[in-house]
């Protein structure tokens, strides 16, 4: 637990739920199999496993391309890691059907996208996801689902919603941007109370953002 309360005061990457790092395992350890693709990746890269691709050309950006639109040969892919992405493109539908078409049967996709998150645009933001829209989206794709849940949870949810609201809202730059650096400092700290909800089935309908495990299904076995 020691650990957890240092972790949670440390990034927002470690305020993970577990399920949603087990998840998240599971596809980076696909890379013995080839190249794990991080669709939106960069400039930072969340682990060396990734290749990051992005619209932009930058330093940390390995692939030049759009989630649309995806340079990869149909079954070439053995894992995708897709986070913080979806709630910024138009049409995820037709993005979530190309990590479809270059997954190799059997490959996985692990994505966390927001639900109560306030308008962040990069380059604009379209959506945000409930844990059910989040999976119905992958599975009309044809994408079987492994597991889903909390990503990162309610308590951060409310921390972030009211520094929004103070940047947004109250009057002043100076005044705004001081009780915004208040709340998220403060904020840290109440962040602990996720670690005793984050577990629990509903902590889902008020998170920050929601993950899910999809697996294109394997091939079937040809009859003769």
């Amino acid at each position: 637990m020691r650990h957890e309360i240092v972790a949670c005061l440390a990034h927002d990457d470690d305020l993970r739920t577990p399920a949603a790092h087990a998840s998240l395992r599971r596809v980076l350890n696909r890379r013995v199999d080839g190249r794990v693709i991080s669709i939106g990746g960069g400039p930072r890269r969340v682990h060396e496993a990734l290749t990051n691709l992005n619209i932009i050309v930058s330093a940390g950006v390995d692939i030049a391309a759009t989630a649309y639109r995806l340079p990869f040969r149909d079954t070439s892919i053995p894992a995708i890691h897709c986070e913080a992405v979806l709630e910024h493109l138009e049409f995820p539908e037709d993005a979530v059907r190309e990590m479809f078409r270059v997954l190799r049967p059997g490959g996985l996709v692990f994505a966390s996208t927001p639900f109560l998150q306030p308008y962040h645009g990069y380059p604009d933001h379209f959506q945000n996801f409930t844990l059910r829209g989040h999976t119905r989206l992958f599975e009309r794709a044809g994408f079987a689902i492994v597991d889903a849940g909390t990503c990162v949870g309610p308590t951060f949810a409310v921390a972030d919603v009211l520094a929004n609201y103070a940047r947004e809202a109250l009057p002043g730059r100076i005044f705004s941007r001081a009780c915004e650096r208040l709340i998220r400092f403060s904020g840290r700290l109440f962040r602990l109370a996720d670690l005793a909800v984050r577990d629990r089935t509903s902590s889902s309908n008020v998170c920050s953002s929601s993950f899910l495990l999809a697996e294109k299904p394997p091939a079937s076995p040809s009859v003769e």
